[in-house]
């Protein structure tokens, strides 16, 4: 049987705007994130909810993302799906950071196993994002025989590790998977694997 996940980022932030490192910092949208949301859904680039499972991370800018795309409809928030907690590197920029000792040896390890000074570290991360990606897997309350479509409002962190989790050989980093605001990818599943993507 088919089935899609939908994988939504939230819409832009002050934070995004600035350019500022932040992941756990509960932000709103900005004016321009929810104008652009809106924008986005009058284009039509955002799936219908009709019998979905719904799911969002729980942070107050996929909250509000949510909300302008689907109104007060149920859903589940799952907390594995919050953004990467950077740590003492939240809400800095990377002229404040360029100098840290601390986020030289975080970005330099490339086995990932290095924490944030207060945060967690990429395969912590990685383990996290997995486990909730699991739960969306399994369908909670989905009708015998019958597959239901999953529509998951979160982060690009978190969307980047779980398509790196399903297509491994595809992009060399990570975080090269990140979509912009208000942007994600459509998985495909047969029979409860994801075979394929496409954009959205």
């Amino acid at each position: 049987m088919k089935e899609k996940i939908y994988l939504i980022r939230h819409g832009t932030t002050v934070a995004n705007l600035s350019k500022r490192v932040y992941g756990s910092t509960n932000l709103p949208l900005s004016n321009k994130g929810i104008n652009h949301i809106i924008e986005l859904s009058r284009a039509g680039i955002y799936p219908k909810a009709h019998n979905a499972i719904m799911y969002t991370s729980g942070l107050l800018r996929a909250e509000q993302t949510f909300f302008l795309l689907y109104g007060c409809k149920n859903h589940i928030i799952l907390p594995e799906l919050r953004e990467y907690h950077f740590g003492k590197f939240e809400m800095k920029t990377f002229a404040q950071l360029k100098e840290d000792p601390d986020y030289h040896a975080w970005i330099n390890d490339k086995e990932g196993a290095t924490s944030c000074p207060d945060g967690e570290s990429i395969m912590n991360f990685r383990t996290r994002v997995s486990a909730g990606f699991a739960r969306i897997l399994e369908k909670p309350g989905k009708e015998k025989n019958r597959e239901k479509d999953s529509i998951v409002i979160c982060h690009g962190g978190v969307i980047s590790m779980i398509m790196s989790i399903c297509f491994p050989d595809v992009m060399s980093n990570v975080f090269h998977w990140q979509p912009d605001t208000g942007r994600g990818y459509t998985l495909n599943l047969l029979d409860g694997e994801v075979i394929s993507y496409g954009d959205i």
